[in-house]
């Protein structure tokens, strides 16, 4: 969560997460990837709102 905001205000237009949606994927199939990706989301929003952003586009506005 935190590296995706930091990789999208320095700019990025995409973060792969592949590893880590395998990962679930291995330890408790479907279920393990939904878990993976409701964490990286629950950890993106989270991040967001310390650096003050309510969106995608703010982080890309300037908010490092």
């Amino acid at each position: 969560g935190a590296d995706v905001c930091k990789a999208l205000a320095l700019g990025a237009t995409a973060v792969m997460v592949g590893r880590p949606v395998l990962y679930g994927l291995a330890a408790r199939g479907e279920e393990g990837v939904g878990f993976v990706l409701h964490t990286l989301n629950r950890e993106l929003d989270n991040a967001m709102a310390q650096v003050g952003a309510s969106s995608l586009a703010d982080l890309r506005r300037g908010h490092r």
